[in-house]
């Protein structure tokens, strides 16, 4: 116990002794004082009771440290004659003892109290305190160039980046989501992709991309800020999310890159909350956001908010805040709902909702862990996790937390790292932006981790031992054995050496395919890409004839197996393209033998057919 804590102890009990408590007179007068301050005692007692010497087993209770008492020298209680005690006496004194037993629990709980006071009053300055803008504002203004930019005026789009910006194009042309294409977003998504195609393209997309980042970047420094209280911390951590947003999310436009800043945004309420900063009312808010977020990107979000609100119950219930818990929980669901609702109702207008609902569950219903594929995925994404130190930061968040913060988030971060590694594994679909919806729940794992010092700061800075930047990268690289860097070089060159050397001529040829067919079908003709990516339809400005845009996209149920060729057939459109690299199947063999003739073009990569 501290020196300033032993003063409000002696305060509270009324004692005024000092640290070693070798003053055992002032003790003796201060206990004679609480002992008999209920009862006065007549003239007689009083004066046998100043005869009575003090039990020195009434003194233990007031200080944990009873090794700090000093016995009463033996010749003082030579010189002090025994005496029965009265009655009265006895009972005054036993109460008096019982009295000083009860107070020093509350003495601790009042001094437990007063340090989470004063923990609370140093995190909401932390909260106040300004964010740095430069290094978001720079990075996300950078990454989202190297996305956006690059990618795909050079062709190097991934399936599920060719789709997301078709389905933009799409919108533009007058076809709604889910009903004319095939999608496991949602609205809000959507729409910004529509925004993207109608005002420009690629370049706004970008900016979007860029704003996007920015506002998660400066969102998880003020969380990693309020969850560690080190601003060292908090910087190397905003790093590290550009860092694995730049490698895992390469091509960009993927949905959860806009979802991040709202995500962030929660976590950074429910930080706020815990503090004693937000009012319940405040959960209106966090419903209304969450909206936002799951109209975004809605497995991701949902996995959050469940988690999220799993943590703030076990918190609300370890609190006795029953009552409380029930009114955030009703405050959220009235924010939500006046958000969800407006918005969704669009599916309803368009009579797209059930197939909404079951297009967004796509994860859910494709999950086999039982093909061939399940081995491949284990060890990509399992050299992935083990690369970027994901896994690393899942085990060095194992220490004793006593904060509630932290030990929400890491729950969180625990249970949705797992659920997302195994989803990932379970999906046909293969591609390292699989695992940008980690990033919200291994971040705070890499907060923990970086902050090297346990619960050492309990959301008070600490002043010395401060961990330098170098010093934090060294041991992240080192510890990896420099894995990022072998990673993030693969996944930045893995489409440039696919498209320039392994596929040589296989871009320039779809781009020749796109003229032909630009030229000789009208504006109302659809055609169909069986191939790798989608970027055919809005090369050739043509729609596609199926929802399912290409054959190695959301074909993990049989449903989707079999609408495909249905919708083929039923739309018949001018052109299919085959890629001789996708494996045509015997429905779509039967197909093209009977409705179709190939164009007599010499491609080396694909074949084109025409109907009959």
């Amino acid at each position: 116990m501290s020196e300033k804590e032993q003063e409000m102890t002696s305060k509270k009990l009324g004692l005024h002794v000092g640290v070693s408590f070798q003053d055992t007179r002032e003790i003796r007068e201060v206990l004679d004082k609480s002992v008999f301050r209920e009862e006065e005692p007549t003239h007689s007692q009083q004066a046998e009771v100043l005869e009575e010497p003090v039990a020195m087993e009434g003194l233990e209770p007031i200080s944990d440290a009873k090794s700090e008492l000093v016995a009463e020298p033996e010749q003082e209680s030579d010189q002090e004659p025994e005496q029965p005690l009265s009655r009265m006496s006895r009972r005054s004194r036993k109460a008096g003892v019982e009295a000083t037993k009860a107070e020093v629990p509350s003495v601790e709980e009042n001094t437990e109290e007063l340090e989470a006071d004063v923990v609370a009053g140093s995190v909401r300055r932390q909260w106040k305190r300004p964010v740095p803008m430069e290094i978001p504002l720079v990075l996300s203004l950078l990454i989202s160039l190297l996305h956006v930019g690059v990618p795909f005026l050079t062709r190097f789009a991934t399936n599920q980046q060719s789709q997301n910006l078709y389905a933009g194009w799409a919108m533009t042309k007058g076809q709604v989501p889910f009903g004319d294409f095939y999608g496991t977003n949602g609205l809000l998504y959507y729409a910004i992709n529509w925004l993207g195609s109608l005002a420009g393209g690629h370049w706004i997309l970008m900016i979007l991309q860029a704003i996007a980042l920015f506002f998660a970047g400066t969102y998880l420094y003020r969380v990693v800020r309020l969850l560690v209280s080190d601003k060292d911390t908090a910087k190397n951590v905003q790093l590290l999310f550009y860092f694995l947003v730049l490698g895992l999310g390469f091509g960009g436009t993927y949905v959860t890159l806009f979802s991040l800043p709202i995500l962030f945004a929660s976590m950074n309420f429910i930080l706020a909350y815990l503090i004693g900063y937000r009012k319940d009312e405040g959960f209106i808010l966090y419903g209304a956001i969450a909206a936002v977020a799951f109209l975004i990107d809605p497995m991701t979000s949902a996995l959050f908010y469940l988690l999220a609100f799993l943590g703030l119950t076990a918190f609300n219930i370890k609190q006795k805040r029953w009552a409380r818990g029930f009114y955030q929980l009703l405050a959220a669901l009235l924010g939500f709902s006046l958000v969800f609702y407006p918005i969704g109702y669009i599916t309803v207008l368009n009579q797209t909702f059930g197939y909404a609902i079951n297009q967004v569950t796509y994860v859910f219903n494709a999950l086999n862990f039982t093909n061939g594929q399940t081995f491949s995925n284990v060890i990509y994404y399992g050299l992935l996790a083990l690369a970027f130190g994901l896994v690393s930061a899942f085990l060095m968040s194992f220490t004793k937390q006593s904060s509630s913060a932290r030990r929400i988030f890491r729950f969180m971060g625990w249970t949705g790292s797992l659920v997302v590694l195994v989803v990932s594994i379970g999906l046909p679909e293969q591609g390292a932006y699989q695992l940008l919806p980690m990033l919200p729940f291994v971040l705070p794992l890499f907060a923990i981790w970086f902050s090297r010092d346990g619960e050492e700061n309990d959301g008070i800075e600490r002043r010395g031992r401060k961990k330098k930047n170098k010093e934090v990268w060294a041991a992240y690289f080192t510890s990896q054995v420099f894995l990022p860097l072998v990673a993030l070089v693969y996944l930045l060159a893995n489409p440039v050496v696919q498209d320039v050397v392994l596929q040589s001529g296989q871009s320039s040829e779809r781009s020749a395919i796109a003229s032909y067919i630009k030229h000789h079908t009208k504006s109302k003709d659809t055609i169909y890409a069986w191939d790798t990516t989608a970027t055919i339809y809005q090369e050739s400005d043509r729609l596609a004839a199926s929802a399912l845009l290409t054959p190695t996209s959301y074909l993990g149920i049989n449903e989707n197996r079999t609408n495909v060729i249905q919708q083929i057939d039923r739309s018949e459109p001018k052109y299919i393209v085959v890629n001789n690299q996708v494996e045509l199947t015997s429905n779509m063999k039967d197909l093209l033998k009977e409705n179709y003739r190939l164009v007599e073009k010499k491609y080396r990569h694909f074949k084109l057919y025409q109907r009959s």
